[in-house]
């Protein structure tokens, strides 16, 4: 017989541990490791550095839109959008409208989260650059690079994390 999920019955819109602006809504641990979820706002402008990782993700779009390259692939995402990130494949999102955005993630399996607790308590101290991030990633098994930056900044007039 399989071991009950132990999770929340309800997570309140404004619920969650606050991890410098991402709201982690569940923790894996809550879960028995099956998910994790968060919530996270995405200012205009603003580009995640590619990266890749031992998780799938599920990205929803809440408010305003998002664009996301997964592998090669480039999709521009509206409220109400999912868009799958799976386990292993180089990815990366931004923000190129002219509005902040609102999503929410979802990470099977559930362990993702405590990345943005160690990335949000380091982000308080100050801007964060990609060999930071690898160091801050690699307990989590997150690795990030650089060679999709160049031509997503230009081409969407974009600015990476404390530029």
């Amino acid at each position: 017989m399989r071991e009950r999920i132990k999770g929340k019955t309800l997570i309140a819109r404004d619920e969650g541990d606050d991890a410098n602006g991402v709201l982690i809504k569940l923790y894996g641990e809550e879960t028995n490791g099956v998910i994790s979820i968060i919530e996270q706002p995405f200012e205009p402008g603003f580009l995640l550095p590619p990266h890749v990782h031992e998780n799938d993700v599920w990205l929803y779009v809440l408010e305003g839109e998002m664009h996301a390259r997964v592998g090669e692939k480039v999709v521009k995402a509206t409220p109400g959008s999912w868009v799958l990130k799976p386990r292993r494949i180089p990815h990366t999102m931004w923000n190129a409208g002219p509005a902040p955005a609102r999503i929410i993630e979802l990470y099977t399996p559930g362990g993702f989260e405590l990345f943005f607790k160690d990335f949000g308590e380091r982000l308080r101290q100050g801007p964060v650059g990609l060999d930071e991030l690898n160091r801050l990633g690699e307990p989590h098994g997150i690795r990030f690079f650089d060679h999709w930056i160049p031509d997503l900044k230009a081409t969407y007039n974009l600015r990476l994390i404390g530029e």
